[in-house]
């Protein structure tokens, strides 16, 4: 075949050859082949290119110029290659840069070793009776990137999951019959039951059983892996299950496995066989054993078929389905597509580091959870080695002994992961590792201790020679204060409330310790998830990278506050990745149900004393990923935004960067579906109105401030009291006035009522029982007659700040402003119960969940307000304007703000606030600009809370 066109032009079919041939030599273990004929069964149709490896799935590339190939990927979907072990699920459809057409093989094998991104990708595959093309706008991809998807498509993800829920069943029925063998044993039940509810940290004996047939699952597996792979424990005589059944005619017994994990156990893998050799040898397990034993082997043998545990975190997807209590145990679940988006976006930052830089990274997590996270970072980072060239055959060993830190509270935990992190190179022993369940009861959060490097509480650890740790004990454990290249986790984000008990214990002091040494990202208001970040922060070593999952309030909260100003004084090149599809919220992890986002950032060089304007990418998706080949492609998008580029559109969301006004300023533009919007709501906060349409922009006529610079924020409910029938707390208790007999004078304007608080001037709820007289006496002179909603519903409450026409408490629900003059409460008022201030809440507020945005009593005097106290012409004039309007839209009926497009009477106050703020609101421009602001404000998913009334309201609007 020549290379040449009679056009000059290279033909399709050499530049498959060549890129075959670059694939086929870029990972050894491959057997890469293009236009080979014969190879589909029951037809001479040639595959462009075919990689093969193993008894892994084959994957087919189908390509062409300019355009991916998706409708040759579709034909071959369904297809059975010969030899192959199942009908294709999956085809990559790739299209080739059209300057390389007119190139010789030579340069595109130029372009190839060079890694260029010459190529374009859409994922092709079959979903239930439907074809799937993702992403509908094809990403641009190198040829490493092209390495990647093939790893992916050899474990279709589709099949996994099904495969795992029906294990996952089978395994809940081993689990049964191991409960009702072992209560067979009469008097012996409680014994065995007790010992095997404390080896795996269960809290009833069917969970117990439940929970052990998993583990021993694990360590079957774990156990035939090795006997196939391991020459070590070959030469120790460590035998597969199904050699040990044999030689007892097919009968599996306890004592026989012990004795098999104890062989692996001589060469490590302490982490992995501890939890289940306890177990199994808690005590009389019943007559059942011997074939509960042998059906978890059946079980194995499955798994095994699948060829995905070097990709895919088995183990952790089991867990996931099997256990129900995964947040008291601490043993977290991670996506497995958001854990690639994650570590690919992370591993990005060591573009510039050679191969041996690479294999000596310290990677570490410290809250570890399956496992699944960094098993992804780990992936990541041995990508790069290669394609940097690295070729060690011990790579896996060097980095299992020395170079790879995972922490957890839980041994569970600590199991799922170290069978994780074994099963990616399998066939390499390693004699140590760094995979830890640390038992002091603050867990991996001791080490918010700067002075502390050796945990000595550690279980799974007894091949390991102990070192001197802190204080005279001898530790085993020891994480490098600075010297942690990768901290990357899925933190717990847990606080104790409401009964709910803390994972950790005696955080207080650790925190201090931090704190002494400059270290002050922790807040106990935020939870343990701003404690891992102080931790993250101790051990990073400088231009290490920190990249974590986390609730999506850290962007906006109060509470989380001061670690946005330290993240901001101590990193930069920071991005916020969140989804924001208009389909579904989705949580990033498995095991909330909250709003979430990743965050990667990276450490300065040098440690700065004081804080500096920072400026944040923040990326918001329009859909989550489904599969790891997605997360990755995502990953790749977010690498690729030009540093320069303010915001713009990605295929599969939006970008904006800011730039931090002051320290922990809420990043308003995580979280929203619009680029436009977040642009707008920049320019508000900085005083400006933007006209989307034109992109101008125009300053308002005062400057901003805050709420705090204008109005004293209130006592906290908790001070105030508490409902009827509570818990005691406080100077009042509260009782609805609509059940009292008569009224009384302690009023309080406590409940939400969207019944009757449909307008700016609105009437108590509550009157209130003295309970404690000295704090009553206190609390009265602290009333007042402004209130703020802190906990706003869109889609359900029409009124921001309120105006009582009489003093009263404030409550729960509603915050009384003190000490603010009647005439800044009008226009504050008036403001913040517009369009303009709905948009800077939106930004502002935590975003727990759809349709609702909260604020932290400490935090609502930080709000951005105008300066309606200027002592400027402007400022006159603003008050006069609002004293003059005032009475008349203060009693107007509203509705929700989710339908401030459609609320003539909401657009009346838009209209005085806009004239308050210097605009004239008879002229067209501003009228425009008002409606697009309602329409991007109310077409927010977390604004319209994706309720259907709503949308097809705003749809019809539009139309």
């Amino acid at each position: 075949m020549t290379t040449q066109s009679v056009h000059g032009k290279m033909r399709e079919e050499a530049a498959n050859l060549t890129i075959a041939r670059w694939l086929d030599s870029a990972k050894p273990e491959w057997n890469a082949t293009g236009e080979r004929q014969g190879i589909i069964q029951g037809t001479m149709e040639r595959p462009d290119i075919v990689i093969w490896q193993g008894d892994r799935m084959p994957v087919v590339l189908e390509l062409e110029w300019r355009n991916p190939a998706t409708g040759d990927a579709k034909k071959r979907l369904g297809k059975q290659l010969v030899d192959g072990p199942r009908p294709i699920t999956e085809v990559i459809a790739v299209g080739i840069a059209e300057q390389c057409e007119s190139g010789t093989e030579e340069q595109l094998l130029q372009r190839l070793d060079a890694d260029e991104r010459i190529f374009t990708v859409q994922l092709v595959s079959a979903v239930a009776e439907s074809v799937k093309v993702w992403p509908e706008q094809p990403v641009s991809a190198k040829p490493t990137d092209l390495i990647a998807y093939c790893e992916y498509a050899q474990v279709p993800q589709a099949m996994i999951e099904e495969k795992s829920n029906a294990i996952a069943r089978n395994l809940e029925s081993a689990g049964r019959r191991l409960n009702r063998s072992i209560g067979a044993t009469k008097l012996l039940a409680d014994p065995t039951f007790e010992a095997l509810k404390k080896a795996t940290g269960s809290s009833t004996n069917e969970q117990a059983a439940l929970t052990a047939c998993a583990i021993w699952l694990i360590a079957i597996d774990l156990q035939n892996d090795l006997a196939r792979n391991s020459t070590t424990l070959q030469n120790l005589g460590l035998k597969t299950t199904d050699d040990m059944r044999s030689e007892r005619l097919g009968v599996m017994l306890k004592r026989d496995l012990l004795e098999q994990w104890r062989i692996i156990e001589s060469v490590n893998y302490q982490p992995v066989v501890e939890i289940a050799m306890e177990s199994l040898d808690s005590g009389e397990m019943g007559d059942a054993i011997p074939h509960v034993l042998a059906y978890l082997n059946d079980l194995s043998a499955e798994i095994h078929g699948l060829n995905v545990k070097h990709i895919y975190n088995f183990a952790g997807e089991l867990w996931q389905r099997l256990v129900v209590d995964r947040e008291e145990r601490a043993a977290h679940y991670t996506k497995p597509e958001i854990a690639e988006m994650l570590a690919s976006v992370a591993a990005d930052r060591f573009d510039g580091k050679t191969a041996e830089e690479l294999a000596d990274l310290k990677l570490m997590d410290a809250a570890c959870g399956t496992g699944t996270l960094i098993g992804a970072g780990e992936r990541a980072l041995r990508r790069k080695y290669i394609a940097k060239g690295g070729r060690d055959a011990r790579l896996h060993q060097k980095r299992m002994q020395e170079h790879v830190y995972a922490m957890d509270i839980n041994g569970i935990a600590g199991t799922l992961t170290a069978k994780r992190l074994t099963d990616m190179h399998i066939e390499q022993d390693y004699t140590s590792s760094k995979i830890a369940v640390i038992t002091d009861p603050a867990g991996s959060l001791i080490l918010l201790n700067p002075r502390i490097t050796g945990v000595s509480r550690v279980l799974g650890y007894h091949s390991v020679t102990p070192t001197p740790g802190l204080s005279g004990e001898y530790g085993v454990f020891h994480v490098p204060l600075g010297g942690i290249g990768w901290a990357l986790m899925n933190p717990p984000y847990s606080r104790p409330r409401k009964g709910r008990q803390q994972a950790t214990k005696g955080l207080g002091p650790l925190r201090r310790d931090a704190a002494k040494a400059g270290y002050k990202m922790s807040h106990g208001q935020a939870g343990l998830a701003s404690d891992f970040g102080n931790l993250s922060n101790i051990r990073l070593a400088p231009q290490g990278v920190y990249s974590t999952v986390l609730p999506l309030t850290a962007a906006h909260s109060g509470s989380w506050k001061s670690w946005r100003a330290e993240l901001e004084k101590d990193y930069d090149d920071i991005i916020a990745i969140a989804n924001v599809s208009d389909v579904e919220l989705q949580s990033m992890s498995a095991d909330t149900e909250m709003s979430e986002m990743l965050l990667v950032a990276t450490k300065r060089p040098h440690r700065p004393t004081q804080w500096r304007s920072t400026e944040i990418l923040c990326v918001n998706l329009s859909a989550a990923p489904s599969t790891m080949a997605e997360g990755y492609a995502i990953a790749q998008e977010i690498a690729a935004i030009p540093p320069d580029k303010k915001s713009g559109m990605l295929p599969l969301g939006n970008y904006t960067r800011i730039t931090q006004r002051e320290p922990g300023f809420p990043w308003v533009a995580v979280g929203h579906s619009s680029g436009e919007l977040s642009a707008v709501t920049e320019a508000l906060l900085c005083g400006r109105i933007r006209n989307p349409s034109i992109m101008d922009e125009t300053a308002m006529s005062l400057p901003m401030t805050t709420i705090g610079a204008l109005a004293d924020t209130g006592p906290t409910h908790d001070l105030l009291g508490h409902p009827m029938h509570g818990d005691g707390r406080g100077a009042f208790e509260w009782i609805p006035l609509k059940d009292l007999s008569g009224r009384m004078l302690q009023v309080a304007l406590w409940g939400t009522d969207t019944e009757t608080q449909k307008s700016i001037v609105t009437k108590p709820t509550h009157g209130g029982n003295v309970v404690r007289e000295e704090l009553a006496r206190r609390m009265v002179k602290r009333r007042g007659r402004w209130f703020f909603k802190r906990d706003l519903s869109w889609t359900s409450e029409a009124t921001a700040i309120a105006h009582l026409s009489e003093e009263a408490h404030g409550g729960s629900a509603w915050t009384v402003l003190e000490n603010i003059d009647e005439a800044h409460g009008r226009c504050v008022a008036l403001f913040h119960n517009s369009i303009f201030g709905a948009i800077i809440r939106q930004g502002y507020a935590a975003i727990q969940q759809q349709g609702r945005a909260r604020l932290q009593v400490g935090a609502i005097s930080g709000l951005p307000c105008p300066a309606f106290d200027a002592d400027t012409p402007q400022g006159e004039s603003a008050r006069q304007i609002a004293n003059a309007n005032f009475d008349r839209l203060a009693h107007l009926e509203l509705e929700p703000f989710a339908y401030c497009f459609r609320d003539a009477n909401r657009h009346l106050i838009d209209d005085t606030v806009a004239e308050m703020l210097g605009l004239d609101p008879r002229d067209k421009a501003v009228q425009e600009t008002l409606n697009s602001y309602r329409a991007l404000f109310a077409g927010e998913p977390n604004v319209n809370g994706l309720k259907r009334d709503i949308v097809s309201a705003l749809a019809a609007y539009d139309s």
